[in-house]
C-alpha cells in the first residue's frame, strides 16, 4: 500500500491537492471530508479502504487557500457558529454580534462556509467531479464515494452528477433537487444519527424519491446518537454505532465493488 499527496487539475485551471492511497485496483473511492477539511480521521478512512484493495483519493477541498482554510482555523470559526442555539442561527442580531468578534481571516471563513455556502459547495462539487476523472485516468473501472457530514451531502449530490457504482452517506443532506435522484447509477448506503433533526427532517422525502425512481437504498438510523457519531476523537463519537456503520459500509462496498 502506497500513500502520497497528488495534484489534479480542476474546472478553473487550478490544481487541487489530494491524499491518494493505492491499495489495489478493485475500484477507486473518493473520500469526502467533513467541513473541517483534511483531518487525520479522513486520512485514516482512506487508508482503511485501501487496505481492502481499493485506490482511494481524499481531495483537500480547501487546498486553493490552505493558509486561511485548514482544520484549525475552520474549527475555530464553525464551532463558535455552532455554539449558537439552532433557533438563533437565523437571528441577524445574534449572528452579527458573533461575526463582529471575528478576525479578518475568520470573517473570510465565515463568508465562504456560512454566507456563501451554496456557491462554495458548487466549487467543491466541480473539484470532486475532477477527482473522479483523476481516478478514472488511473485505469480503474469501478468507482465509489464516501462522505461525512458536509461531505456526506456532497457525496450524495455527486452521485447524481457522475456515474458512481456505490455511494456511502454519513449523515449528509439530500441532493438539492430530489428529482436528480433519477440520475443515480448505483446503490446508496446511508447512516443517520437518531438525534440529528436538521439532517433527518429531509429523510422521508429522500426515501420517497428513491422509491419513486426505483433506486437501491440501504439505510440505518442509530437511536441515541448525534451528528458526527463516527468521527473518532470527536465530541459526538459513539464507538458501537461507528463500528456497526463501518462494518455495514465494508460489506456494502465488498458486495458492489468487489
Amino acid at each position: 500500500m502506497e500513500e502520497k499527496i497528488v495534484k489534479f487539475p480542476s474546472f478553473d485551471g487550478k490544481e487541487v491537492e489530494g491524499f491518494l492511497v493505492s491499495g489495489g485496483n478493485k475500484a477507486g473511492i473518493i473520500v469526502i471530508s467533513e467541513i473541517w477539511g483534511m483531518t487525520e480521521y479522513i486520512r485514516n478512512v482512506a487508508r482503511r479502504l485501501a487496505n481492502l484493495g481499493y485506490t482511494t483519493l481524499a481531495p483537500n477541498l480547501y487546498s486553493r487557500n490552505s493558509e486561511i482554510f485548514n482544520e484549525r482555523t475552520i474549527s475555530g470559526v464553525m464551532r463558535r457558529f455552532f455554539s449558537l442555539p439552532p433557533e438563533k442561527r437565523g437571528d441577524k442580531e445574534a449572528v452579527a454580534k458573533l461575526v463582529e468578534g471575528l478576525t479578518e481571516q475568520e470573517k473570510k471563513i465565515y463568508q465562504e462556509l456560512v454566507v456563501n455556502r451554496a456557491s462554495t459547495e458548487d466549487r467543491m462539487l466541480s473539484d470532486l467531479e475532477h477527482a473522479y476523472l483523476f481516478l478514472k485516468s488511473l485505469g480503474l473501472s469501478k468507482f465509489g464515494a464516501i462522505g461525512f457530514c458536509m461531505g456526506g451531502g456532497l457525496a450524495f449530490q455527486l452521485s447524481t452528477q457522475v456515474p458512481l457504482h456505490a455511494t456511502v452517506v454519513y449523515y449528509g443532506r439530500n441532493p438539492r433537487i430530489l428529482e436528480d435522484i433519477a440520475k443515480i447509477k448505483g446503490p446508496v448506503m446511508a447512516h443517520y444519527a437518531g438525534e440529528d433533526s436538521a439532517i433527518n427532517q429531509g429523510v422521508p422525502d429522500m426515501v420517497k424519491a428513491m422509491i419513486q425512481y426505483k433506486k437501491e437504498l440501504d439505510m440505518k438510523i442509530y437511536p441515541g446518537t448525534y451528528h458526527a457519531f463516527a468521527t473518532e476523537g470527536g465530541p459526538a463519537y459513539n464507538e458501537a454505532a461507528a463500528k456497526d456503520a463501518w462494518d455495514r459500509t465494508v460489506r456494502f462496498y465488498t458486495r458492489v465493488l468487489g
